[in-house]
């Protein structure tokens, strides 16, 4: 089966599996209005709207595109889902500032409507309602439509008046100016021939250029869209929303969901301008079918950071663990983006391994919705569901069925150098046998790395703990908090596929020092160190030094062996751990943090000692 049919075929039969979920989530309303249900139900916030949004529209979607083609479960019709999109899509837009035909469940109204008086993501929903309102649309009373109208015209007057942000450090403005450019595409795609329409297609042009804006862009002559005038990059920048490495910081850290998220946002604003302008004549901004422009900086933020971070099975590593649940390959839609409308055959490849692994994980759950232990709730069902009907759209309107991805090894070739991000302070190695990496987060204060086997399975979680986690860990002492902070600079070495670290961290409120080295090799990971206790009255409670947490649920393998012998401890079939001590490692603290289940191995937790050596070595 092509790539094309593969991901057709499959994002589809998710998403009818998900009908469960969605038909079990509904809530009614009124006669006129209902909702899904979300952490603040009919709330006017984004555990409110945004979950309501999301789910009416994969349900009008579900309507348009699947209806007399794809079956769904027992207990789902399309006639129930048909009256659920269109009856939470009136909920959506009567509740708008600038309708307000109904309040929210919370005696508010929500959206934007000027400077004066504005939310923040309002857009981001609004995208979401236009998106529902478009696979309806030729159903919808002209009553709503008018509504639509005014709720779009509303949340626009809040960009046309408002100031592009940028900056990078920390909290970059990339993913938020991403999605301004969707609603400004929704404006435009539903009501081209508005009056406003030539601003706001002006408008969102500085907001395509200001997303993965680089410092580079500043000197750009490149002339975006000749077809409307002769402005070029450089004249739309307003500064940059990455740093020199191409790299951007989100919630205070590399944030490798924030890194990709950009390209969907962008990826899902030219789709909708394509579907749109089937729809009817379109004046003379929308006569060019043109929209790669809109994908500015995607394919080199793809080559110069994301390539490199990305594993066989389609996941993209995190160097500094994650803020959201971990595993959600969520990134599958930068994919499709990437893939249908550049070209990119990597991406495809990528495509369709994410795509397996969100379908084996909500294969772990019984109700069809994507994960257990969600971080959200259900406003990550519908984040979810969001990006596979994401994927669905984008080969549907761009096709890719002439086209194969890329073998995993011919890209292995190209992205087998170590690289080194210096404005993050990571590195990272991939080999034919393990993924590898290591960050000195300013953000975050956080030290830290991992490694995983590159047969997959998520079997090593990215792991933090206070200022340190997987690979270096911590010591616990009485009386003394349990952190850790860098001493000068590390110093990072690369040669060939491999890496060298090595640095110095004061710890437990400076009672010790910590010299240590860390070194990637063909067989995997060696960590050495020596600790110093600067104040000999402490006393030594544990010793996590080495720790690593390991994968214990339904979706990375719960019923994994972990077999533990004097300084050896080996991991299903794919890892084996040895310490330079003769006693059996521990295993332990089992908890469930960013929706996967763990538990811990720590090598020297009966046989505390100021010097470690210790090997990660993956089997093949």
């Amino acid at each position: 089966m092509t790539a094309f049919l593969l991901s057709l075929v499959s994002a589809l039969e998710m998403l009818s599996s998900f009908t469960s979920y969605l038909v079990a989530d509904y809530q009614y309303v009124s006669p006129q209005y209902a909702c899904f249900r979300g952490e603040n139900t009919m709330g006017s916030d984004e555990r409110g709207v945004r979950v309501n949004a999301d789910l009416s529209m994969v349900s009008a979607f579900m309507c348009r595109y699947a209806s007399g083609s794809t079956s769904l479960p027992a207990g789902v019709s399309y006639a129930c889902l048909d009256t659920m999109a269109l009856k939470t899509l009136a909920y959506a837009v009567d509740s708008h500032k600038a309708v307000r035909k109904t309040r929210c469940g919370d005696g508010r109204y929500w959206g934007s409507t000027s400077l004066r008086d504005h939310q923040w993501e309002s857009s981001l929903w609004a995208l979401s309602v236009a998106y529902s309102a478009l696979f309806q649309w030729d159903r919808l009373p002209e009553t709503m439509k008018t509504d639509i109208h005014r709720l779009l015209t509303a949340e626009c007057n809040y960009e046309l008046e408002r100031n592009i942000p940028t900056g990078y450090r920390y909290d970059t403005k990339a993913e938020e100016n991403g999605w301004e450019v969707g609603v400004l595409a929704a404006a435009i795609g539903l009501f081209p021939d508005d009056s406003l329409a030539t601003r706001w297609y002006s408008r969102m042009r500085e907001f395509v250029v200001n997303s993965y804006s680089h410092p580079s862009d500043s000197t750009d002559a490149t002339v975006i869209t000749p077809w409307f005038d002769s402005a070029t990059v450089g004249d739309l920048y307003r500064g940059s929303n990455l740093f020199s490495d191409w790299t951007l910081q989100n919630h205070g850290f590399f944030h490798t969901s924030y890194q990709n998220v950009v390209i969907q946002e962008l990826g899902e604003a030219a789709l909708f301008l394509r579907l749109a302008s089937r729809r009817h004549r379109a004046p003379s901004l929308l006569r060019t079918t043109d929209t790669t422009w809109m994908l500015h900086n995607c394919r080199r933020v793809a080559d110069e950071v994301l390539n490199w971070l990305t594993l066989p099975d389609g996941e993209q590593a995190m160097p500094n663990g994650n803020d959201w649940s971990l595993f959600l390959y969520d990134q599958v839609t930068s994919y499709s983006t990437l893939a249908c409308m550049l070209g990119d055959d990597d991406a495809l490849l990528f495509e369709r391994e994410a795509l397996r692994q969100i379908r084996r994980r909500q294969q772990t759950t019984g109700d069809g919705s994507w994960l257990l232990h969600p971080d959200v709730g259900a406003r990550r069902m519908g984040v979810e569901a969001h990006r596979v009907m994401m994927t669905w759209l984008m080969h549907h309107v761009f096709p890719t069925g002439s086209r194969k991805p890329t073998p995993w090894k011919r890209f292995l070739r190209r992205y087998s150098k170590a690289k080194y991000f210096p404005c993050q302070r990571i590195v990272r190695t991939l080999t034919d046998r393990y993924f590898a990496c290591f960050s000195f987060s300013e953000g975050k204060k956080s030290f830290t790395g991992y490694i995983e086997p590159a047969s997959g399975g998520n079997m090593i979680v990215p792991y933090r703990k206070y200022n340190t986690g997987n690979i270096v860990g911590y010591y616990v002492i009485a009386g003394r908090r349990t952190n850790a902070r860098l001493i000068g600079e590390p110093v990072v070495t690369t040669a060939g596929p491999y890496f060298t670290v090595s640095a110095t961290t004061a710890e437990n409120d400076s009672a010790i020092v910590r010299h240590f080295t860390i070194r990637t090799t063909a067989a995997g990971m060696e960590y050495t160190d020596t600790v110093v206790v600067v104040d000999s009255t402490v006393n030594v409670v544990a010793d996590r030094t080495g720790m690593i947490a390991v994968g214990d649920d339904p979706f990375t393998d719960w019923a994994r062996t972990i077999r533990l012998m004097p300084g050896t401890t080996v991991i299903g079939s794919r890892m084996m751990i040895k310490a330079d001590n003769d006693v059996k490692a521990t295993v332990s603290d089992k908890s469930t943090d960013n929706s996967i289940t763990t538990v811990k191995v720590y090598p020297y937790a009966l046989s505390p000692q100021l010097h470690h050596r210790i090997t990660y070595q993956v089997l093949r």
